[in-house]
């Protein structure tokens, strides 16, 4: 751990005009502890919004407050402040490190055990299943009760972080914290409905397609789906709808490393997930990616589908059979 809900509280108490920034293609753990994280700045008399570099995903718009997601180019004010939310390393903020960068102080709210700390105040938990468990902290040591609406942003957070309280990262202070955000007013049967019950039709077919194309690699440890643009244009979807896939290749009986790799106009982008005791954070640093041991992610800048989904498939081959 590095820092303190207490130490990252004064620092909240002590500065004005924040600019409460997530990481590029953004989750829920991302945008519900950066509103709930506004909202609490706001609920001191302070000036604060958030920002990432995307827009938000539909499937997250009933978090209140999410039409206050500002860019580089739309925020309302010149932030004096920054602080860093679930971010592993400020090139994960995208054109918003910049921002990051202008601002005279910065402050990091991070649970990656990848993030070496890159604020003067820095707050990191990686025992922790998700930011917006150790944000409840941080609120809670402000001394402000918390909202309804903050509840929702939250368990929003703390529930996709911690795969619906599935993951093995999912700890008894996981439970206690969603369990203070029902008792604040979260409607569980309404949120749930959010975000793991409902999706376009689109994105129902895009999964099929994708599931349809899964390739199996060492001896089925890994598995792997290419998505290409021309998936995206015949099921009329985007790259969010692709979020998610990729847990079901870890639901095949003897896979230890799940692997998405989604074309881009950029390069391409890959989801790494783990099964079995496997590391994908160690196979993402590989390529200059980063996340957790179960969840991580790479982005590879100019590199066409086939050529880096070979590049990642040999190395999770060869770190699958050694496992």
């Amino acid at each position: 751990m590095i820092g303190s809900a207490a130490a990252l509280a004064r620092w909240i108490e002590t500065h004005d005009d924040i600019a409460v920034i997530v990481h590029f293609r953004p989750d829920g753990d991302a945008y519900g502890s950066a509103l709930a994280l506004t909202a609490a700045i706001r609920a001191l008399g302070k000036r604060a919004f958030p920002a990432c570099d995307d827009p938000v995903e539909p499937k997250y718009r009933f978090l209140l407050g999410w039409e206050d997601f500002a860019t580089a180019e739309t925020m309302p004010f010149q932030p004096k402040a920054a602080l860093g939310a679930d971010v592993s390393d400020r090139a994960r903020m995208g054109k918003l490190a910049d921002v990051f960068d202008a601002c005279p102080e910065h402050a990091v709210i991070d649970h990656h055990d990848t993030n070496e700390g890159f604020g003067e105040v820095c707050y990191v938990d990686e025992n922790a299943a998700s930011t917006g468990e150790i944000a409840l902290g941080v609120i809670e040591e402000l001394g402000l009760v918390l909202t309804p609406a903050m509840a929702v942003s939250l368990y929003t957070a703390i529930s996709t972080d911690s795969g619906n309280f599935s993951f093995q990262s999912t700890s008894p202070g996981t439970l206690r914290a969603a369990a203070e955000c029902l008792e604040a007013g979260v409607d569980v049967e309404n949120v749930t409905r959010f975000l793991y019950r409902s999706r376009t039709l689109g994105k129902t077919r895009l999964i099929g397609r994708a599931l349809s194309k899964i390739e199996m690699f060492a001896d089925g440890r890994v598995a792997a789906i290419r998505l290409t643009k021309d998936m995206f244009r015949e099921t009329g979807t985007a790259s969010p709808d692709a979020h998610g896939i990729v847990n079901y290749l870890n639901e095949i009986e003897g896979v230890f490393i799940g692997i998405l790799a989604e074309e881009q106009d950029s390069g391409t982008k890959f989801s790494l997930r783990a099964a079995n005791g496997a590391n994908v954070a160690q196979l993402a640093q590989k390529f200059g990616g980063g996340g957790h041991v179960a969840a991580a992610g790479i982005s590879m800048n100019g590199e066409a589908l086939d050529a880096a989904f070979d590049k990642v498939i040999a190395a999770a081959e060869a770190y699958a059979r050694e496992l």
